[in-house]
């Protein structure tokens, strides 16, 4: 049996609210929710779209499908082997200041007690060599600061998707405007805006709290390493990102 194509990604980026707003959109009745969140098909040396069909079996067709991978937006390949499989596909991506992605993404990997090194270690010359000079599990853990250079990943992107079926948000909207934010997705998406969404009964974004640092210092570095980088970055999107774009410290996946 032919299985119809997934509608929809959520592609990244990873620890800018991916978890809290993939719960959100596919609470909606017309949007298929898989307990699983990341498939990581297209994120693989040899992405394997059977997975979807084995995913999603027995869902309903008329239902939007959709699934959340934050690393395709990040690794190599992922968009291309996307564009491949669906070229269709609407493409969501939700970004966060690169600084404070990389804060909360090194907490995720210590509380998992995962990472040896202090946040500014992680993030330095040293740090970084980890990801430069080693193989896909370095490139997966490590890749603080990498992930954060925003610009080239959404250039790719925009080579392989045209502009409209791509939406970009930031995670300051999910925090600040949450319904007016998911009325806008769910109309790039084509299902009804209309839905009530009731924030309280709903996932929040939240950050490793358990995990304690003073980071200021290396954040304002982080901060100044981007610059440029977020510059072109909202030139690309059309969002101004000027001045952070997070806000509070509260995005997970």
């Amino acid at each position: 049996m032919v299985r119809k194509p997934l509608d929809f990604f959520l592609i990244g980026a990873q620890k800018s609210g991916t978890t809290a707003l993939f719960a959100k959109l596919t609470a909606h009745p017309g949007i298929v929710a898989l307990p699983q969140k990341e498939l990581h098909v297209f994120d693989r040396p040899d992405p394997d779209p059977a997975r979807f069909d084995r995913a999603f079996a027995g869902a309903d067709p008329a239902l939007l499908w959709g699934e959340a991978t934050p690393a395709y937006l990040y690794w190599p390949g992922a968009v291309e082997a996307l564009a491949r499989y669906n070229p269709g596909a609407r493409i969501l991506v939700i970004l966060r200041d690169p600084a404070e992605r990389a804060l909360s993404h090194w907490k995720m990997q210590r509380a998992r007690g995962i990472e040896p090194l202090s946040f500014e270690a992680a993030i330095s010359a040293v740090g970084r060599a980890r990801v430069r000079d080693g193989g896909d599990r370095e490139k997966r853990l490590y890749s603080y600061v990498e992930r954060g250079f925003y610009a080239d990943q959404i250039a790719r992107l925009l080579r392989h998707f045209p502009r409209d079926q791509i939406a970009f948000c930031r995670t300051e909207d999910l925090l600040r405007d949450e319904a007016g934010l998911l009325a806008r997705l769910f109309g790039f998406l084509g299902v009804e805006a209309g839905l009530r969404v009731e924030t309280e009964k709903m996932i929040r974004p939240n950050d490793n709290a358990a995990v304690q640092v003073e980071a200021g210092a290396a954040l304002a570095g982080l901060t100044a390493l981007y610059g440029q980088d977020i510059r072109r970055t909202g030139a690309l999107t059309g969002m101004a990102l000027e001045a952070r774009l997070a806000g509070p410290r509260q995005a997970s996946g």
